[in-house]
C-alpha cells in the first residue's frame, strides 16, 4: 500500500505552515510508503517559498514532502493535477486549514488493508472550538444554522457505511482508493472554488457520482481532524456569501432545469428576511439572515442557464487508470444510486 496526501492551497500560506505541521508530527506507518502532495493553486504569495523551505527540514526525511504549482485557478484544476501527479494506490485528500490527529496515517493505513471493498474512506472533522467563537455557531434547534461556518462530521466511535441519503463528507475529509477515478471520473471542473469565492460543490458532486456508479464509503471515527478556526468565517458576511453561493452551487448539482422565475422563489427571501428584521433575538435573527441569502441563491440558480446541465467531469488520464487491479473496490454493478452490502 502506498498513500499520498494532498493538500491543495491557495494564498494560505499561515494556515498551510499549521497543516504541514501536523502531519510532520503525526506517526508513520510501519510498511506503507507515504508521501505529502502540496498542489499551489495560483498562488501570489509566500507559500511557494515556504513549500521550498519546508521540503529541506529534516522532519520530512521520513515522509516525502513535494509540491507543484498549478497555474489554472481552480479547486478542481489543482485536485485533477494531483491525481495526475501520482501513482499511489490511495489518496487521502485534506484542506490546508485542517490539523490531523497523530495517528491519523496508521489509522488510515489500517483501514485500508482492512476494508479493500471501500472505494472511499472518510473520517471525524470537528473545528477546534477554543470559546472565542460567537454564541450562534453552537444554536441548536429551530434556529440551528443551516449552513455551518466550518464543516463537521461526527457520527460516533463505531465504523458505518455511509449511503447515498446520509450526509456525505466534505472533500477535505475522504481517502480515494486509485482505481475510483478510473471509473467514475476527474472532479469537475465547472463546480468548487476559484480562489476563495466560496462557490463548492465539486467535492460532494464527486462523491454522488461515486455512489451512483456504487462505490462504497466507510466512515472512521479514528480518522480524526480538527478545522482551523478563522476569524473571518464567523463574521455575518462571510456567512450570508457563503449560504448564498452553496444555495445556487447545490441547484445547479440538482439536475433540475432552470424554470425561470416563481412567485415562491420571490416570497422565500422575502418571508425570510421580514423574519430577521422584525425579532429582538440574536440567533433567529441570524437564522433568518442565512436562510434569506440562501433563497436568493435558489432565485438566482432558478434564472441561470447552467443550472440543471449535469458537470462535465474530466476522464482519469494515464496516471488515472488503475496501475493497481488487485486493490479490489467490488462495486454493485446494477446500482445507478445506493451502494449495497452490510455495514462493518
Amino acid at each position: 500500500m502506498d498513500i499520498t496526501v494532498v493538500i491543495c492551497t491557495h494564498n494560505r500560506a499561515g494556515l498551510l505552515r499549521q497543516t504541514l505541521d501536523t502531519l510532520a508530527r503525526a506517526r508513520r506507518s510501519d510498511g506503507v510508503q507515504a508521501e505529502v502532495l502540496v498542489v499551489a493553486n495560483a498562488c501570489t504569495d509566500d507559500t511557494p517559498a515556504l513549500l521550498s523551505a519546508t521540503q529541506r527540514d529534516p522532519a520530512w526525511r521520513d515522509l516525502p514532502l513535494r509540491w507543484i504549482a498549478e497555474p489554472r485557478p481552480g479547486k478542481s484544476h489543482a485536485l485533477n493535477r494531483a491525481i495526475a501527479e501520482t501513482d499511489a494506490a490511495a489518496l487521502c485528500f485534506i484542506d490546508d486549514d485542517q490539523f490531523v490527529d497523530r495517528d491519523f496515517l496508521p489509522t488510515l493505513a489500517k483501514a485500508l488493508a482492512a476494508h479493500p471493498e471501500y472505494g472511499i474512506l472518510c473520517g471525524r472533522i470537528r473545528p477546534a472550538w477554543d470559546g472565542s467563537e460567537p454564541a450562534w455557531v453552537h444554536a441548536t434547534g429551530r434556529y440551528h444554522i443551516p449552513i455551518r461556518p466550518f464543516p463537521e462530521y461526527d457520527f460516533g466511535e463505531r465504523a458505518k457505511e455511509i449511503p447515498a441519503d446520509h450526509k456525505l463528507p466534505s472533500g477535505g475529509n475522504i481517502t480515494v482508493r486509485r482505481e475510483v477515478f478510473r471509473i467514475v471520473g476527474l472532479f469537475s471542473t465547472e463546480l468548487g472554488p476559484q480562489g476563495h469565492n466560496l462557490m463548492g460543490g465539486e467535492d460532494h458532486d464527486f462523491i454522488q457520482r461515486c455512489l451512483a456508479r456504487g462505490v462504497r464509503i466507510l466512515y472512521v471515527p479514528g480518522l480524526k481532524q480538527l478545522h482551523a478556526l478563522e476569524p473571518e468565517r464567523m463574521r455575518t458576511g462571510y456567512m450570508l456569501r457563503k449560504s448564498y453561493l452553496r444555495s445556487l452551487s447545490a441547484r445547479r448539482m440538482s439536475g433540475e432545469p432552470a424554470r425561470g422565475l416563481r412567485p415562491y422563489l420571490v416570497l422565500k427571501p422575502l418571508q425570510y428576511g421580514l423574519s430577521a428584521l422584525f425579532t429582538l433575538d440574536g440567533n433567529r435573527r441570524f437564522h433568518y439572515l442565512v436562510r434569506t441569502a440562501a433563497a436568493l441563491g435558489e432565485l438566482r440558480a432558478a434564472l441561470d442557464p447552467h443550472t440543471g446541465r449535469p458537470s462535465r467531469a474530466p476522464t482519469a488520464s494515464r496516471h488515472g487508470a488503475d496501475p493497481h487491479p488487485e486493490a479490489g473496490v467490488r462495486l454493485d454493478p446494477h446500482s445507478d444510486r445506493k451502494p449495497t452490502g452490510p455495514a462493518p
